[in-house]
């Protein structure tokens, strides 16, 4: 009876471990968003690549081991999902009226608007990802793309043109490639994430505007999205077409 005892307060405690740095999530999202309302990018680009590196780590350990924790009074999976909508929505949002990146008129309210609303149905789904691990619809990665928009100053009205057509692709039905789980195409898909934030954190301490060899630099991950994701299309579409050979 002791030893079952003592399993499970070992087991208990290393789930709480693991809360434990899921919640470091949140204590860079709070570092961010403290940037942000102190007019810092920098300092909240910094945080929010921090809040990245942490889901990184422990997002698929949550999302795998504790689901049904030997803490019942907490998921895992759930309390991964609300640190995330903080950092990669909400931080991002207000950076994005912070700095300008959209216009402080009723055009970029509903800009702002739409990044919040769509992210919040996009991480209500109940079926968020397929078994080979793609995600259904943008998976609301605003904690880069705004911080991209804001180093590539394509100005007011290129940032919510992308902001609106990704909102919109936040609640389509085309599957995004988790960038770690996706077997296919991995090696392109993690190369080509590491030099976006190595590019993204770098040039944020630029005191200068990012050039144009850096601007393209910068585009390398969002184009590497890209083209995966029509990978992923063309598949769906060949294997529609021999099912209905």
């Amino acid at each position: 009876m002791r030893k079952k005892v003592s399993g499970l307060v070992t087991e208990t405690r290393g789930d709480l471990s693991i809360h434990a740095l899921t919640v470091t999530g949140i204590l860079a999202g709070m570092a961010a968003l403290v940037a942000v309302l102190d007019n810092a990018p920098t300092s909240a680009v910094v945080w929010l690549i921090v809040a990245l590196v942490i889901d990184g780590i422990d997002g698929p350990i949550a999302r795998k081991w504790l689901s049904n924790s030997e803490v019942p009074r907490f998921d895992g999976y759930i309390l991964d999902l609300v640190i995330d909508y903080v950092t990669c929505v909400i931080v991002p949002a207000a950076f994005m009226w912070q700095f300008d990146i959209v216009s402080h008129g009723n055009l970029g309210k509903i800009a702002i608007a739409s990044v919040i609303g769509s992210s919040a149905l996009w991480f209500s789904q109940n079926d968020i990802e397929s078994s080979d691990h793609y995600f259904r619809g943008f998976p609301a990665a605003w904690n880069m793309v705004i911080p991209t928009l804001w180093l590539l100053d394509a100005g007011v009205s290129v940032n919510i043109s992308v902001t609106l057509l990704l909102s919109v692709l936040t609640l389509s039905n085309i599957e995004f490639a988790h960038t770690i789980k996706v077997e296919r195409l991995r090696k392109i898909n993690v190369s080509a994430m590491a030099v976006w934030v190595i590019a993204v954190l770098v040039m944020s301490f630029q005191t200068s505007d990012v050039n144009f060899i850096e601007k393209l630099i910068l585009l390398i991950g969002p184009l590497a999205v890209a083209g995966i994701t029509a990978d992923r299309a063309m598949q769906q579409h060949r294997a529609l077409r021999v099912s209905l050979l």
